[in-house]
C-alpha cells in the first residue's frame, strides 16, 4: 500500500557560463596607461545565472578593474563538453590562451573562472 523510497542525494554540478563584462581601468596597473577600459569574457562555473554574475564581477573586481555593465546583457550557458570546440570557433587565433576541455571539466568541481581575452579601448 505505501512505499517509502529513499531519495537519491543530490549533487551538486556546477554549470559553466560566459558573461562579456565592460570593464574600467579602476586600480588596475596591468593595463597599459593608454587604455581605459575593455571588454571581456569571463567563462565561470556556477549553480545559476546570478551566482555566476556575481563571481564574475567579483573577480573582475578582485583585479582592481571597475566594473562598467554586462557588456550585451546576456549570460549566456556554455557546454563543458563541447569546451575545446567552443574556444577553437570563438578564438582560435587564442586557443592555447584558454585552458584545456579536461581542466575545465574538473575544475568545475571545486571553483572555474576564467578570464579572457581582453578587447582593450583608448579615452
Amino acid at each position: 500500500m505505501f512505499k517509502f523510497h529513499k531519495r537519491k542525494s543530490a549533487e551538486k554540478r556546477d554549470k559553466l557560463y560566459r558573461i562579456t563584462l565592460h570593464v574600467g581601468r579602476g586600480t588596475n596597473t596591468d593595463m597599459p596607461a593608454h587604455l581605459i577600459g575593455a571588454y571581456v569574457p569571463v567563462f565561470v562555473g556556477a549553480d545559476s545565472h546570478e551566482a555566476a554574475a556575481f563571481k564574475a564581477v567579483s573577480e573582475v573586481r578582485s583585479r582592481g578593474f571597475s566594473f562598467i555593465d554586462i557588456a550585451d546583457g546576456q549570460i549566456h550557458e556554455l557546454a563543458p563538453h563541447n569546451w575545446d570546440a567552443f574556444v577553437m570557433e570563438a578564438w582560435p587565433d587564442f586557443a592555447f590562451e584558454f585552458p584545456e576541455q579536461p581542466k575545465v571539466i574538473e575544475a568545475l568541481k571545486t571553483g572555474f573562472i576564467f578570464i579572457g581575452p581582453y578587447a582593450s579601448y583608448e579615452a
